[in-house]
């Protein structure tokens, strides 16, 4: 839809695959800081980006909700320049305090926002089933570019997640999941704080799938990852969603695969691994 060589506000931290397709396509990445608010709207403005890619359910990689103020703001920037937003909803329906906050789609009253989400998080990544909801301005041109490229999902797969949506299953399916990974993060929480205690801390816990980790320990991001290995604990580096200034202490640990004897175990070891 876009043109080669425009610009994109990107959330710095951010998503490190969407970066790289943007790249690809040969798009000027213009790194925009995130703050506890969400992403700044006044660099955006020194900036003035073509459009502006955001993570506002669930920041990634720092896991923080885009506040509502912050929303408003955004979109009015956006009405104001006649930019684009891309919201990238990949886990916005897991959240576990707080009141919802509605998407940027929702919001929008002006037709700038591209809206994109997955079933992957919340069903099965095996599906392979994401969608996008385009503002009306692009349909046209939406439509004769997707003509060109063949849906490699069958029918049969789409047909019946849409009988599942249509029939109520699927809001039913969401309510589960959501009182599952609610227990499992306050197993996380619980566990991290009696064994890691005083030596970490938490971020990003009040939506999404996984956990933030600051370690003030004596070991950089490597050697925190490639210890919690050695003693059978995968966790993951937060350094490679920043494009300025990115943390050295600073893990990933995801818990909705994991099951909750297995996240008890797991802090321990960590505990032992990085010998606290």
């Amino acid at each position: 839809v876009f043109e080669p060589n425009i610009s994109i506000g990107y959330e710095d931290p951010g998503y490190p695959r969407a970066r790289k397709i943007f790249e690809a396509n040969r798009m000027n990445i213009v790194p925009i800081p995130v703050d506890e608010e969400g992403i700044c709207i006044q660099k955006i403005k020194e900036q003035q980006p073509n459009l502006v890619y955001v993570t506002p359910s669930h920041q990634f990689t720092l896991g923080t909700i885009m506040t509502i103020n912050r929303r408003i703001q955004l979109l009015k920037w956006a009405a104001e320049n006649q930019s684009f937003i891309i919201e990238d909803d990949y886990d916005g329906e897991f959240r576990y305090t707080g009141q919802p906050v509605p998407s940027l789609q929702g919001l929008d009253q002006h037709n700038r926002v591209i809206y994109m989400g997955t079933f992957s998080k919340s069903l099965l990544p095996s599906l392979r089933i994401s969608y996008m909801i385009l503002p009306s301005p692009l349909l046209k041109k939406g439509h004769e570019i997707t003509s060109l490229y063949k849906q490699t999902v069958s029918c049969h797969s789409q047909l019946t997640l849409a009988e599942f949506i249509k029939n109520g299953e699927w809001q039913k399916h969401i309510n589960r999941m959501r009182k599952l990974y609610r227990k499992k993060r306050a197993i996380v929480l619980e566990a991290v704080q009696r064994e890691l205690g005083e030596h970490v801390r938490i971020r990003g816990e009040n939506s999404g799938l996984r956990i933030l980790l600051d370690v003030y320990l004596p070991f950089g991001e490597k050697e925190l990852i490639e210890k919690a290995k050695k003693h059978g604990v995968k966790i993951y580096p937060v350094s490679l969603s920043y494009q300025h200034h990115p943390p050295t202490k600073t893990v990933s640990l995801g818990f909705a695969g994991v099951s909750e004897s297995d996240i008890r175990e797991g802090i321990k070891k960590l505990k032992a691994a990085w010998k606290i």
